[in-house]
């Protein structure tokens, strides 16, 4: 099993991930990230993300869960300028910010991967 720094230091170099954060999922606090630097304090745009990261997937899991189709397995926000990943991990979600040209489907199947088995 991987550390939590490892698993984000992973993610945070593959190809087109910006940031790479282990958040907590009720939460929504950074609990590992890698990547980019933000501001400080409040001004951090990781910690804006992070907790809206957990925000949604909650909600996500939450409309699965009454539709009987069990957990979401990924959640991607698609946006003009990039994407938001995120994969749930027992008391915790990975959440990755990808540029536009990123390879989509190697991020998903390597933060699933880490996700099933690192953390």
């Amino acid at each position: 099993m991987k550390g939590l720094s490892e698993v984000v230091a992973t993610l945070s170099h593959l190809p087109g991930v910006v940031v790479a954060m282990v958040v907590g999922a009720i939460d929504g606090l950074i609990v590992e990230t890698s990547g980019i630097k933000g501001g400080s304090g409040d001004n951090d745009p990781r910690k804006h993300t992070a907790a809206l990261a957990a925000y949604l997937y909650s909600k996500a899991t939450r409309a699965a869960d009454a539709a009987r189709l069990g957990s979401p397995a990924f959640m991607r926000l698609e946006a003009e300028q990039g994407h938001i990943c995120v994969v749930g991990a027992r008391d915790v979600v990975l959440v990755t910010i990808v540029t536009p040209d990123a390879n989509l489907g190697r991020v998903r199947l390597d933060m699933m991967n880490a996700a099933r088995s690192d953390l």
